[in-house]
């Protein structure tokens, strides 16, 4: 017969560690510098209000992501506890991912969702003191999918008080590929 202890230890759960990477751009760095996500950012950039203000969520329509459908996710940022929760999980990430985050907060799906504290829940809180445009990168191993690996542009968006929602447009990249090497001309600061 096998003990509680013994049946913890053979049926543990899997944890996985968070294998992403995070930086940070300026507000205003020329959208050329961003290669693949150039439009968008300059979307974002025409959407900014006086004195370089964050533009709100009610700034854009669904038009706005035109070439980006399935490819987007819109968060709205919670507070106490700070978190992330997905109002908008498009398509292509559903593929991708193999889980539908609509609705939902922050790695709540994935393998290991305290994983995600310690590393993008803390990369959204650094934005939301001193917002920035921000990259990420990484496979998708936290949901089984290591063969997959993604790039995104975050965008913040403010209604004045903080960020109040981030989109963020995703790529699929080469298992090898790096933020460096995709966009050599951007100059971005690790997180």
């Amino acid at each position: 017969m096998i003990s509680s202890g013994e049946f913890h230890t053979i049926f543990k759960p899997r944890t996985v560690g968070v294998d992403w990477r995070y930086a940070m751009c300026p507000l205003d760095i020329d959208p050329r510098r961003l290669g693949p996500f150039e439009e968008l950012v300059e979307r974002w950039h025409r959407r900014r209000g006086a004195g370089g203000r964050l533009p709100r969520r009610s700034d854009f329509e669904m038009k706005d992501f035109k070439g980006w459908f399935g490819q987007i996710f819109i968060a709205r940022v919670e507070r106490e506890p700070f978190n992330l929760r997905f109002t908008l999980w498009g398509t292509q990430l559903v593929e991708w991912w193999q889980v539908d985050y609509t609705n939902k907060t922050l790695g709540s799906q994935s393998l290991d969702p305290e994983a995600w504290k310690s590393s993008e829940l803390r990369y959204f809180q650094k934005m939301d003191r001193a917002p920035f445009i921000g990259l990420t990168s990484g496979r998708l191993t936290q949901h089984d999918r290591e063969f997959i690996k993604v790039m995104a542009v975050d965008l913040p968006l403010s209604d004045g008080a903080g960020i109040s929602h981030v989109v963020s447009a995703h790529i699929k990249v080469g298992l090898e590929d790096e933020i460096e090497t995709l966009l050599p001309d951007c100059p971005f600061t690790p997180v």
